[in-house]
This record gives C-alpha cells, sequence and structure tokens, in this order.
C-alpha cells in the first residue's frame, strides 16, 4: 500500500501520524510524508522579476529558509513516528496545497492520503478545513481526514489507550463493498471493533413511517439488509475477529451514521463514494459530504482508484 501523509507542523496536522501509528504497518508499505510551502509565502517568478537586485537577493534567502525548514519538519516527523523499518520518502512541494497534495497522489499513484483536519470544531461536530475538504473532494484515491475526539483532545498517547473502534457505513451498493474490503486491507491489531452498519431511510410524511415499519415489505426490507451485513462480516477475511453488525433506521441517513458514531465512541467512519464528475475531479456524494463535514471522529472516504496510464 502506499500512504501519502501530510502535514504542515500545525497541532492538526500532528495528528495525522499519531493516528496512524494506532495501525501496525509492515515494512512493504510504502510512506511518502509531505509538506507543501504556500505561494503567497514562496512568491511566483512574475512577483520576483518586478524586484530590484536587492529584493530578489531576499526573496532568495526566504525561499531557502522556507525550504531548509520544511526539511527539518520532515525529518522531525519521521523520526517522531517511530518506525525505522518502513521505508519513508520525502516530498517538499511549492504552491497552492490542496493542488499540490491532489496532483501528487495521482502522479505517485498513491492508495491513501492520510491528512490532519484543520476546521473549526463546534461541540459534538467538527467542519472540515479548506485544504482538507478540497483534497477530500479532489483526490484522484481513497483519504483518511484524521481529528481529535470529542473532547478535542490531542495528546499522540489518547489514540493509543485503547482499541480502535471503526464504524463501516454499508449500503449493499459497490462501492460500499469496496469501502469495506479497503478497511479489511488495513493493517489493525487483533482487538480492532468494528461494526458495519446500514440505516434504513424512513418516510415521515403523512405518518408513513409507521406503515413502513408495521408493512410487510419493510420487514422484508430489514431481513434482506440484516442478511446482506451478515454476509459482509463472514465473506471478508477481516483481521480481526471482532465484528458486529447493526441496522438503524432514521429519516435522515448521515445524522443515523453520525448519531451512530457518538453513541458507540466510534475512532473513524469508513464511508464509500462513487465520485462523480469530469476525469480529474471527483465529487463528493451528499451523505458522504455530510458525514465528511460533520463527524465527531477520523473519516476514511474509500473511493475507486484512479489510475493513470504509467502507474
Amino acid at each position: 500500500m502506499k500512504l501519502l501523509l501530510v502535514t504542515d507542523g500545525s497541532e492538526g496536522a500532528r495528528l495525522a501520524p499519531d493516528f496512524l501509528r494506532a495501525f501496525p504497518l509492515h515494512p512493504g508499505c510504502e510512506l511518502t510524508i509531505m509538506t507543501v510551502i504556500d505561494k503567497a509565502l514562496y512568491g511566483t517568478d512574475d512577483e520576483e522579476s518586478s524586484l530590484d537586485e536587492e529584493q530578489r537577493d531576499a526573496l532568495h534567502k526566504t525561499r531557502e529558509m522556507l525550504r531548509e525548514d520544511a526539511e527539518h519538519l520532515l525529518e522531525a516527523e519521521i523520526e517522531r513516528f517511530g518506525n525505522p523499518e518502513l521505508k519513508w520518502s520525502k516530498r517538499v512541494s511549492y504552491g497552492q496545497p490542496a493542488d499540490e497534495i491532489v496532483k501528487t497522489a495521482g502522479e505517485l499513484g498513491i492508495d491513501l492520503v492520510v491528512m490532519g483536519n484543520h476546521g473549526l470544531g463546534g461541540v459534538k461536530r467538527f467542519l472540515l478545513g479548506s485544504t482538507s475538504d478540497e483534497v477530500m473532494q479532489y483526490a484522484p484515491c481513497s483519504v483518511l481526514i484524521v481529528r481529535p475526539d470529542q473532547t478535542g483532545e490531542t495528546d499522540d498517547a489518547m489514540l493509543l489507550e485503547h482499541p480502535l473502534h471503526l464504524l463501516v457505513s454499508y449500503d449493499d451498493s459497490p462501492h460500499a463493498r469496496r469501502a469495506a474490503e479497503f478497511c479489511a486491507s488495513l493493517p489493525m491489531e487483533e482487538d480492532t471493533r468494528i461494526t458495519a452498519l446500514s440505516v434504513m431511510p424512513l418516510v415521515t410524511h403523512y405518518r408513513q413511517d409507521i406503515s413502513q415499519q408495521l408493512g410487510w415489505m419493510w420487514q422484508e426490507r430489514r431481513k434482506v439488509i440484516e442478511k446482506g451485513l451478515d454476509a459482509l462480516a463472514s465473506e471478508i477475511d477481516w483481521p480481526t475477529p471482532n465484528v458486529a453488525v447493526e441496522v438503524r433506521e432514521g429519516e435522515d441517513v448521515s445524522a443515523a451514521i453520525l448519531d451512530a458514531s457518538d453513541e458507540l465512541d466510534i475512532d473513524m467512519i469508513v464511508i464509500g463514494d462513487k465520485g462523480t464528475g469530469a476525469i480529474k475531479k471527483f465529487l463528493l456524494g451528499s451523505v458522504t459530504r455530510r458525514i465528511a463535514h460533520h463527524a465527531p471522529c477520523s473519516v476514511l472516504v474509500v473511493r475507486q482508484q484512479a489510475r493513470s496510464k504509467a502507474s
């Protein structure tokens, strides 16, 4: 598996390697750690051409300082990760952060981008920052956005003091199945807990929710969903025996998933996304987008890998 770990040295960004350390990554994984020097700090060639010699000299010195700081940051993060057996490479890019991250993921054939969240947090829900939002929207591969727990705690020991509990959102679609299989391919400890959740959407206008829940077709549909979840649990080669399934009913599917993640103290929601849009842009579906924006925990959005001809 090829992973792209993104950092800018901020407290939110440091959560990403801390969370990743909770997974027992094997030496065969290829990890690229990346930081982006924003073009607003680095300047452009057009701006440089308008400067006099003294100003250009000062700009070059500033650029060299930024580059050295970036290199030191990446070295420090690799050392802090604390696994010398892993194969690391470093990458410093210059430009608009989200654009550079998405471009790098495509160029390197990355399977998973891992980055922290820079959004503002409410009492129970977190909002994506602009960079993580854009990467989640447009990356040609799966993306893991790492958030602190609901208390806002950011101590790296917090992520390692209990077995991980992952929630897999499942609706029997191909992209949901792919998300579950991707989740099962992740390295994880044997005591990791997996809950596969399906939500049956209720239609509440004119009290149709009552007729749905009592109706024969509704009960049959529930049996089909339960059978699908049982098959998911038994057919996939999960790396942990702690796999549970659950069916919930709710008017809003995304709200039901978010509520379940609150109640079950979930560490990471795993959700598939089929992707829409042009060849180089993959827009999130409405349920996936809402979960990505408002989840009280980390979110892994799994999409089908978009491989270039060269890969």
